[in-house]
């Protein structure tokens, strides 16, 4: 991974560590507040044109996630930004690719199980509740494609830009200050899986995301190169929104329910294998470059 202190003082990276990375932990948790403060009114949502809703999204998660990552390197760390964009061999981008669809398999038995869990009656698991519906009544009125052009913008919003600006705060900047303030990169790994997963709100789906999170993480320490985090993450999500796509479609015969049930267990078993000796085979080639 990147030396991202190295133009602050060596006797003070750890401390300036805990600093920096407390301080992004704490600019995440205001996001999260900010985001789900009160009620959605979800009539008024679907009155809004979807392509609108997205162009501002976008507009929103671009200078979140892309822009004050940006700023914070060059003001606070001194580092030039494409410093996080190097550049991935074309095995290395298979290997990725591989990895991330065989884990969709696998994740999407950790997502059904999630999802069945019972909080009871509190007040937060009734909130929980109200706000996974909310986001699936967004989610459906965002992606509800009419046109080519509807896609290829959502593509953008939901895709390329978490894909860029999330892997650029969370693994490139939040995971690299665990790692130096903790000493250790498992511990600085599942610490931002579990920031990663909570930023999205969705308490139903906590499990899969972190996991997710977790798989990036890996994958990024492992080959030093961010962009590979960045590939995975666009394969995860792209993938998705093509699928809806071709279902809206006609083209692919699976209804949106079938789409989010598990697969079957023969099948979650068998890439559970596959996807372990594919990440082994991803370990071996960086664990001497």
């Amino acid at each position: 991974m990147q030396d991202i202190l190295r133009n602050n003082p060596e006797d003070k990276h750890q401390s300036r560590a805990w600093a920096y990375g407390l301080s992004l932990t704490a600019y995440i948790s205001i996001i999260m507040i900010l985001g789900n403060d009160g009620e959605v009114d979800t009539q008024a949502i679907l009155g809004i044109n979807p392509l609108f809703l997205l162009g501002a999204q976008g507009v929103v998660a671009t200078l979140m996630f892309i822009g004050v990552p940006a700023l914070f390197n060059g003001i606070a760390l001194k580092i030039p930004l494409k410093e996080y964009f190097p550049s991935v061999s074309l095995a290395t981008v298979g290997l990725t690719i591989l990895i991330s669809i065989s884990f969709m398999v696998v994740n999407s038995a950790i997502g059904e199980w999630n999802m069945s869990l019972d909080f009871g009656s509190s007040d937060f698991a009734e909130w929980a509740r109200q706000s996974e519906e909310q986001l699936k009544v967004l989610t459906e009125h965002l992606t509800d494609f009419t046109s080519i052009s509807h896609f290829l913008l959502a593509f953008v919003v939901v895709a390329i830009i978490p894909a860029i600006g999330e892997e650029l705060l969370f693994r490139g900047l939040i995971q690299n200050m665990f790692v130096k303030a903790t000493g250790n990169h498992h511990v600085a790994i599942w610490i931002t899986g579990f920031i990663f997963a909570a930023i999205h709100m969705q308490f139903f789906g906590v499990m899969p995301r972190m996991l997710l999170g977790v798989l990036f993480g890996y994958l990024y320490h492992w080959s030093g190169k961010l962009s590979v985090a960045m590939i995975g993450h666009l394969v995860n999500n792209g993938l998705a929104l093509i699928a809806l796509f071709l279902i809206q479609k006609d083209i692919v015969q699976v209804s949106t329910e079938q789409m989010e049930e598990s697969a079957p267990w023969p099948a979650v078993l068998i890439f559970a294998v596959i996807t372990f000796f594919l990440m082994k085979a991803f370990y071996k080639r960086f664990q001497h470059a």
